[in-house]
């Protein structure tokens, strides 16, 4: 069994292992947390449900406008930040990082998915805001009720939307689990049940607290985390290796 060359070294300790046999994919070890980082795991997690319960003291009133948009009053930065922390998800984190590391820097294609994203923020949803506005959407099919007068296409589009973005959050849960299965001791198969079903009920908890509300509070919070972390990743990957 053989290492690879490139694991990163904080203090003179690895951080990581790649081991493998000739020919076999490559496995990583396991990254094991402590006590008292999984007291500040924990500790973080319980906080996001008592970030929903300030947002639903925050509701200005019991609508469904106010539960799904937070009242049409999210401010440019919350906005921002929630986009950038939903963006970059466990796809992000899981899915590109191994891509990346079997296909090479060819894979700097996976970039433009990002870029469309905002090409596509920047030439519809200012207009489709304002027309929201308007006339009081609270879904994209109330747009296309009003447009089209058509139950049928109204009722279709929403199901292709719950498709989708069911195939989407099983992505999701399925990275909570690969992530807890390198951060636990235990069994793999129990840690990668516990975090799908335990991250999952704090999502659904602090979601059905507060709404939209909510979710855009504990995305800026996660996406400042997510730039502190990317920032310290980067200065040290230039202090261990010198450059990218």
């Amino acid at each position: 069994m053989g290492s690879g060359s490139g694991a990163g070294r904080t203090g003179g300790r690895p951080l990581h292992r790649v081991v493998h046999a000739p020919g076999a994919p490559a496995v990583m070890e396991l990254l094991p947390l402590g006590p008292l980082a999984w007291t500040v795991v924990i500790a973080y997690l319980c906080s996001l449900i008592g970030v929903g319960y300030i947002a639903r003291r925050a509701r200005r009133d019991n609508t469904l406008a106010d539960f799904y948009l937070g009242g049409r009053g999210i401010g440019f930065v919350v906005l921002f930040l929630t986009l950038f922390a939903t963006t970059y998800s466990g796809n992000t984190f899981f899915a590109f990082t191994g891509s990346i590391y079997r296909q090479g820097f060819v894979f700097i294609y996976s970039l433009h998915f990002m870029l469309a994203i905002v090409v596509v923020y920047q030439f519809f949803a200012p207009a489709l805001k304002r027309l929201a506005d308007r006339r009081g959407y609270v879904t994209p099919v109330d747009y296309l009720q009003d447009r089209f007068d058509s139950r049928l296409l109204s009722v279709s589009c929403a199901l292709v939307m719950c498709v989708a973005l069911s195939n989407y959050l099983v992505a999701q849960l399925m990275a909570m689990g690969r992530a807890m299965e390198g951060l636990a001791t235990v069994d793999p198969a129990v840690a990668f049940a516990f975090g799908v079903i335990a991250l999952a009920l704090i999502m659904v908890i602090y979601g059905t607290l507060g709404g939209l509300r909510a979710v855009a509070w504990t995305d800026t919070i996660q996406g400042v985390l997510l730039l502190l972390g990317l920032a310290a990743l980067l200065v040290m990957l230039f202090r261990q290796f010198g450059s990218l």
